[in-house]
């Protein structure tokens, strides 16, 4: 395994990915739905409470967490899931901390991942 992205441009493109593939549809089921969007606060808390703003700028920051957590999980069997019919209720934890990832980096952005 690599060190992650190590630039700003590097980040981004990373996010945009995890944006296109979970984040966008996580973040949507969020916002139309109440019991969602506490789900992704909590995991948006939890992730929040893992970086450490100090070590790298905060995008490669949330890639680099984002690839270390895709990495071990799918070492140990995870899989992401269907996205288009996800119960987004039941989103499993590793489903939510990327979509909080991508919520994080919207925020750092001012914008979504994806916009360019």
């Amino acid at each position: 395994m690599d060190n992650g992205p190590t630039s700003p441009e590097q980040a981004r493109q990373v996010l945009a990915r995890y944006a296109r593939v979970v984040g966008d549809a996580g973040r949507a089921a969020a916002a139309a739905d109440p019991g969602v969007l506490a789900i992704l606060d909590q995991a948006t808390a939890s992730v929040g409470d893992a970086l450490d703003p100090e070590r790298r700028p905060p995008l490669v920051e949330l890639a680099c967490y984002a690839d270390g957590l895709t990495d071990k999980a799918t070492a140990l069997g995870w899989n992401l899931p269907d996205v288009t019919t996800l119960d987004w209720r039941r989103a499993d934890q590793i489903t939510w901390r990327l979509v909080a990832v991508c919520e994080i980096a919207a925020a750092v952005l001012g914008r979504d991942v994806t916009a360019g």
